[in-house]
């Protein structure tokens, strides 16, 4: 609608009209303000979320078995790498790297041509096509596209059970042949390559360019030594889990390679200091969500809120309730023996060389201060034997405490007497109530700017009529004054 200022009484009636909107959205911008407050709410609530998933990770990495049963292995000598799985046995071995796998070499030098791809010039076959022997000694004939080297080498390489690939390679100046890698390194792939040749190629007899040979580590000296062989460099098993992997042949007089594999406490270690940093930033996010209003700094969008608190309260109840059954006479102990305690600021210390102490006295109770719980559910036929069921069963090492508090609290977890149930933490829940909730403010918000604009069109209508009124008035008072002139 066009503007109706002053167009008789003077009055800014825009002005007067938008002062009079402003009063009567007051409850609309009211319910905008809540719906800017709810969305920090919910933002915060994701962000706590976020951060107890870490926490979960953190907490079911000292629930794996690759964890406690993780092993380090070192190696005196760049000859030799070497690798452990988890639960491979301790122990230390010492060799000798006598010689590298090699893969056997052949080259057609005996005759060349002068183009690798010139079938016409330079053809490498009488006839249109030759026979390779597979794998499994049969053999195949192979129809190359014409009688060019190039063509030969591309029919022998298309054919996925030859033993070999084929290569052109240059022997001279401009002089060409056909040379056979084996597919398989060690002396037994190289044994049967000799009777695998192809047949039917114009390039007479093939040489061996490189024979192929094992890898061998001869262990000990004098009568006691063996030897180990492998057809590639890598020997498996060479104790229990345990794989080296040659890199370089040693000299006569050098120093054998020593590998010795060891439990990888410094890695256990470093996953306990893990959960307590994650454990931390949890406490830290709970903390910063939900401080009070001071004069320095705003409330938190989570302050008072009992979700929150309760959390709080959790975490460091699980810390200080201790294991049970692991102290003298089966009862509690306390997590400072793993060299896990609560700050006074509430948050967790980690003292490494407390934990590393009772690791090194008994592994299986340093274990038990974090992966121990009581199984309940398989018990009644509801879960997994040897399963830890989040939220069922009952947790007793810190990991397992931790890990149930942060699923329950975050994604939620599976319920053994109803596996189709989709499970829901406790940040979803808040997260999506208060979702509704914004949903509903905004259609209350929607509502209001209908029943705003119908204000402001009732409100225009009746200054317009209001101005009119007056231009009447102002004509009539005109007329009567001429009136009461015309008298005089």
């Amino acid at each position: 609608m066009a503007s109706i200022d002053g167009l008789i009484s003077g009055m800014s009636t825009t002005d007067t009209i938008n002062q009079l909107m402003q009063v009567e959205a007051a409850p609309q911008t009211a319910l905008k303000s809540k719906v800017s407050t709810v969305n920090k709410v919910v933002t915060a609530y994701q962000s706590v979320n976020s951060r107890l998933s870490s926490l979960a990770a953190a907490a079911g990495a000292l629930g794996k078995s690759d964890t406690w049963g993780g092993m380090k292995a070192t190696s005196s000598s760049s000859a030799a790498a070497i690798s452990a799985q988890s639960g491979a046995s301790a122990g230390s071995l010492s060799f000798h790297v006598d010689q590298l796998a090699a893969t056997r070499l052949q080259t057609f030098k005996d005759a060349s041509v002068t183009s690798i791809t010139d079938a016409d010039a330079a053809p490498v076959m009488s006839n249109d096509s030759f026979d390779i022997y597979l794998k499994d000694g049969t053999k195949k004939p192979l129809t190359p596209t014409d009688r060019s080297l190039q063509a030969v080498v591309t029919a022998i390489n298309g054919e996925a059970e030859a033993p070999y690939k084929a290569s052109a390679v240059q022997i001279a100046p401009g002089r060409y042949t056909l040379q056979l890698t084996a597919k398989e390194s060690g002396a037994d792939a190289a044994a049967k390559i000799d009777n695998l040749l192809p047949e039917g190629l114009d390039l007479g007899s093939s040489t061996v360019t490189i024979d192929g040979r094992d890898a061998v580590l001869t262990v000990g000296e004098g009568n006691g030594a063996y030897a180990i062989n492998s057809t590639t460099n890598t020997f498996a098993d060479i104790l229990p889990g345990v794989t080296v992997t040659a890199a370089k042949a040693q000299a006569p007089g050098d120093a054998p390679v020593t590998v010795d594999i060891s439990a990888d406490v410094e890695g256990i270690a470093t996953k306990v200091q893990a959960l307590v940093d994650n454990v931390n930033v949890v406490l830290n996010e709970l903390a910063s969500q939900s401080k009070i209003k001071s004069a320095d700094a705003a409330a938190g969008p989570l302050v008072g809120d009992a979700a929150i608190r309760k959390l709080r309260q959790d975490i460091l109840g699980a810390v200080s309730s201790g294991a049970p059954g692991l102290g003298a006479n089966d009862t509690t102990a306390s997590f400072k023996e793993v060299g896990i305690s609560i700050n006074r600021d509430g948050t967790l210390a980690f003292v490494k060389d407390a934990f590393l102490k009772t690791y090194k006295a008994d592994p299986a109770r340093a274990e038990k201060f974090f992966d121990s719980y009581t199984d309940v559910t398989s018990a009644k036929g509801n879960g997994t034997e040897g399963t830890f069921q989040p939220g069922f069963d009952t947790a007793n090492g810190l990991g397992r405490k931790l890990e149930a508090l942060a699923l329950i609290a975050s994604e939620g977890v599976k319920d053994p007497d109803n596996p189709n149930k989709t499970p829901q933490g406790t940040m979803q829940a808040l997260m999506e109530r208060n979702t509704k909730t914004i949903s509903s403010l905004n259609d209350q918000v929607s509502e209001w700017d209908v029943r705003l604009e119908l204000r402001r069109t009732a409100l225009q209508k009746q200054f317009s009529s209001l101005e009119v009124a007056l231009g009447k008035m102002q004509q009539q008072s005109s007329w009567l004054a001429g009136q009461l002139a015309g008298l005089g």
